[in-house]
């Protein structure tokens, strides 16, 4: 008799070892039914993988556009379209060069690129997309005042079967001072709103949800020719607070907003060497960040970025400029791409 209980006791103990898909007995394994929805946690950590995006079109597209016509206002070639009458040469188009301003200027550029995070958590394959229209005035021949207007999208895969959209609007206002015949600094400052979309077919889920982003910007910068070579190095500073709203997903999941943000500091520059009619360029950075987005960290706070780009005159008033780069040379498990051409008029 006793050990009759004592086997009873044994199975019984089994079974409730065994948890729950098997402690059904003679009826078989239980099914245990996925998730209706994602979790909150795993949909934050897709949500930051949105914010580490949107950071990486600010430095990598937005707010080159702006900074490339500053110095080419400033500090840039002396090409027929920059300035009236000027010949196709490599000269110095900075403060020594005259006393005239150039009155107004007005650009419009198109952009993107494609950023892919390796990372087994919060990864993304997302391409990014947007062009920006500006209006500047140079005041005097040593202090120019612009603005900026911009629209971003972006669409891709996060991790965990999810796609993502983005589409952002915002606005920049910028200044350029040549304070010395050799250097200029610029600051810039804008705000920025989006939406957001989520889905996951796994889940048959979607939600929705806004974000907002500050950016500010400010660097030094330069310009030396040695020979017929010309030198642009240049510091920067940058800091890109990130806000995500708070939303209920299809299924009523909550899921809290988040704040986070960039901060980065670059040194480069580039080196050019004026041809007949246009100017051409090789530029490179080295990148140190002093505080990086929420789930960036795995990927590095140091790197760098290389590339090519050129200038061309299309008549006295007109002229064209492209660019292109690789932006996450160091970084682990990150690869980042963008491109981007202008025209500008001057008028």
């Amino acid at each position: 008799m006793r050990r009759s209980l004592f086997a009873v006791s044994a199975v019984a103990s089994s079974l409730v070892l065994a948890g729950p898909a098997l402690a059904q007995g003679a009826g078989g394994p239980a099914v245990i039914a996925a998730p209706a929805s994602p979790s909150a946690t795993s949909q934050s950590t897709v949500v930051s993988s949105g914010n580490q995006v949107q950071s990486n079109t600010a430095a990598y597209v937005t707010l080159p556009a702006i900074g490339s016509v500053i110095q080419q206002t400033l500090l840039g070639p002396k090409l027929s379209g920059p300035r009236a009458g000027a010949e196709l040469s490599p000269m110095h188009s900075g403060m020594a060069a005259g006393d005239d301003p150039w009155g107004w200027q007005a650009w419009i550029s198109g952009g993107g690129g494609n950023t892919v995070n390796s990372l087994a958590t919060g990864g993304y394959n997302i391409a990014n997309y947007g062009t920006q229209l500006g209006l500047q005035a140079q005041i005097t021949p040593k202090f120019l005042l612009g603005v900026s207007g911009a629209w971003q999208g972006s669409s891709g895969t996060l991790n965990g079967g999810y796609t993502s959209t983005n589409s952002t609007f915002g606005v920049i206002a910028y200044a350029g001072w040549q304070f010395s015949e050799n250097w200029n600094a610029s600051a810039m400052a804008g705000y920025s709103g989006g939406s957001n979309t989520l889905t996951n077919s796994g889940f048959n889920y979607n939600a929705s949800y806004g974000s907002s982003q500050w950016n500010f910007q400010g660097s030094l910068n330069g310009y030396y020719k040695v020979g017929a070579v010309v030198l642009a190095p240049m510091v920067g500073l940058l800091y890109s607070p990130i806000n995500s709203y708070g939303y209920t997903d299809s299924n009523l999941v909550v899921v809290p907003g988040q704040t986070t943000a960039l901060t980065r500091g670059s040194a480069g520059g580039f080196i050019s060497l004026p041809l007949d009619k246009w100017q051409p360029y090789v530029r490179a950075t080295i990148e140190q960040d002093f505080y990086v987005p929420t789930g960036s960290a795995p990927n590095g706070s140091t790197g760098g970025t290389v590339g090519v780009g050129a200038t061309i005159p299309l008549t006295d008033t007109i002229w064209a400029s492209i660019d292109g780069g690789y932006n996450s040379i160091g970084r682990v498990a990150l690869s980042s791409w963008s491109g981007s051409a202008r025209l500008s008029l001057r008028f």
